[in-house]
């Protein structure tokens, strides 16, 4: 094996590692680690589902914004993100991925549960410190329960 081929390879375990660490961290409740998978500015995408239009914030302050919210809605969360297709061109790359998200709300009162399905587009550079994602689209296909969206 050359030396690029087995570079590709570890890039894209690493990529698709970045990408996972996002969903599982923010279940586990490890902002610090869900955190360390973005560059310091990342535009995030959820017009699908939220309409309006992308924005560009720090990864601190979406962090912190993920924080409150799953704090004052969700008893837990599980997200399950796979089948990963991803495209690298030198220091960037793109990962597609499926995505089921499992919620339990803290008050049962208008529902129990929320799951929604749909895909996520990644786009990542390589830093210094490993690849971090800089664009994060969630584009959702389908919904089950009640989304605390649509209140």
């Amino acid at each position: 094996m050359n030396h690029d081929v087995a570079q590709q390879a570890l890039d894209r375990q690493e990529i698709i590692e970045t990408v996972n660490k996002i969903g599982l961290m923010a279940d586990l409740r490890n902002w610090a680690e869900c955190r360390a998978s973005f560059s310091e500015q990342v535009e995030f995408d959820y017009t699908s589902m939220l309409g309006g239009q992308p924005t560009t914030v720090s990864a601190d302050t979406q962090i912190q914004q993920w924080k409150d919210f799953f704090a004052s809605t969700f008893k837990t969360t599980q997200h399950l993100i796979g089948s990963h297709t991803l495209t690298l061109k030198g220091d960037t790359a793109t990962c597609i991925s499926h995505f089921q998200a499992h919620h339990v709300f803290l008050d049962t009162s208008e529902g129990k549960t929320w799951t929604l399905g749909g895909t996520y587009h990644h786009e990542l550079s390589r830093t210094t410190k490993g690849w971090k994602v800089t664009k994060m689209k969630m584009t959702a296909l389908w919904e089950e329960g009640t989304s605390p969206f649509s209140k």
